[in-house]
């Protein structure tokens, strides 16, 4: 932008052109930053009722909600899973998966557990669970209300009780990002701004993202960013297999794909 009289001054100073590490941070004409500590206080935000109840979900979620269910006869059924191709990008992996009791279930022993895409926005909206493999995972779940290009939440897990309990939370917390293990929410981040946006204050949201990785490492994830590889298992800006509330959505030719093979 321009730098001239009558213009609001929003600038950084930096010591010299190769450093880019601000001594001063400028907004509206005035210093809010200097040498990495602020200034003064953020402005308040004020937000309507509507905009922080926007988790729709009419009941608490059961863990039998993310059973798959197979109907056709036999000991083994092929699926199609999400299969990380790296902490962002994935491809379709096709699996042979042991039925037991008519249902198929996570296996941390071959890295393959649970994804589900929950609308929060309908009610009743759809809900669509799969597998996903390469998310490393060893026990627990990892929910959060911010999935990319949709208004659905996003779940993993290696148990159908934690899964639950995770967006059970989320429900009670009118959204977030959640971690929990063995029954017990060890670490969340409220986002209960349309679900995607927290209310708290740059140190305390950067402290509680810290416990929500530390949570996540402590349960097998080693990606560098876990929120942002979970909540992009949604986005349509990614190759190439993602899922939704409707089901796999194959984004090569944008058609959803069917579960079983």
């Amino acid at each position: 932008g321009g730098i001239a009289p009558g213009r609001y001054a929003d600038l950084l100073i930096i010591p010299d052109i190769n450093t880019i590490t601000p001594e001063y941070v400028i907004s509206n004409g005035k210093i809010v930053a200097e040498k990495g500590s602020l200034a003064g206080s953020p402005r308040k935000h004020i937000f309507s009722k509507l905009s922080t109840h926007t988790i729709h979900l009419p009941e608490e979620i059961k863990p039998s909600d993310f059973k798959i269910h197979v109907s056709q006869h036999g000991s083994e059924v092929d699926v199609r899973a999400i299969s990380m191709v790296s902490d962002l990008v994935t491809r379709e992996s096709t699996e042979t998966i042991p039925v037991i009791g008519n249902e198929i279930n996570s296996n941390t022993s071959r890295d393959i557990i649970k994804v589900a895409a929950i609308d929060r926005t309908f009610i009743p909206g759809k809900t669509f669970v799969g597998l996903i493999k390469g998310f490393k995972l060893k026990s627990g779940a990892f929910a959060c209300s911010a999935a990319w290009d949709t208004s659905d939440i996003i779940i993993v897990g290696a148990d159908d009780a934690d899964m639950a309990l995770a967006v059970n939370r989320i429900r009670v917390l009118q959204g977030g990002v959640v971690v929990c293990d063995s029954g017990k929410v060890i670490a969340e981040l409220p986002l209960p701004v349309f679900g995607i946006i927290s209310s708290e204050t740059i140190p305390v949201l950067a402290d509680q993202s810290k416990q929500i990785r530390e949570a996540v490492s402590g349960l097998g994830v080693k990606f560098p960013d876990p929120i942002l590889t979970l909540i992009t298992l949604t986005g349509a800006a990614i190759p190439f297999l993602r899922i939704c509330e409707e089901g796999l959505v194959n984004l090569k030719d944008g058609e959803t794909i069917d579960f079983f093979v």
